[in-house]
């Protein structure tokens, strides 16, 4: 998989197609880490239990890793979309950590402060994105 190019000019125009691409990553990410756990489980209880307490840990690493080395996630890449700097470069490793740890904060009541945060900023920017210095763009062609 290799970074794509973004459409800068098109960070207003992502709202629907990242919430998609959430919705896509977790239930990827959640059959599969989900199918590791149960396998996991019927060679050893207390092995599954352990596997399943990393749950966290694995979904922020999913994110962290994937946007700050290839820009998207996998749901991303579906939807056409790619995490960059506010200035076009590529997302890095440090401002793909610090958007991902956020979305737990953007996370409170449903997603509803990311929501409103994407909603009333003009680069449609959700808390993690103002304080990594990144927004999401649609892929160039």
């Amino acid at each position: 998989m290799e970074r794509p190019r973004p459409r800068m000019g098109t960070h207003t125009e992502t709202l629907l197609p990242r919430i998609g691409a959430f919705l896509l990553d977790v239930i990827l990410l959640g059959f599969a880490f989900g199918l590791l756990v149960v396998i996991t489980s019927i060679i050893s209880d207390a092995l599954g239990l352990l596997l399943a307490s990393l749950a966290p840990i694995v979904f922020f690493a999913y994110f962290i890793y994937m946007e700050g080395t290839y820009g998207q996630t996998v749901g991303k890449r579906f939807l056409g979309i790619v995490v960059v700097m506010e200035d076009g470069s590529p997302c890095d490793m440090k401002a793909s950590a610090i958007r991902n740890v956020l979305r737990i904060v953007d996370g409170l009541f449903g997603y509803l402060v990311g929501l409103v945060a994407i909603l009333l900023t003009d680069d449609d920017q959700r808390v993690g994105d103002l304080v990594g210095d990144t927004v999401v763009a649609r892929v160039g062609k």
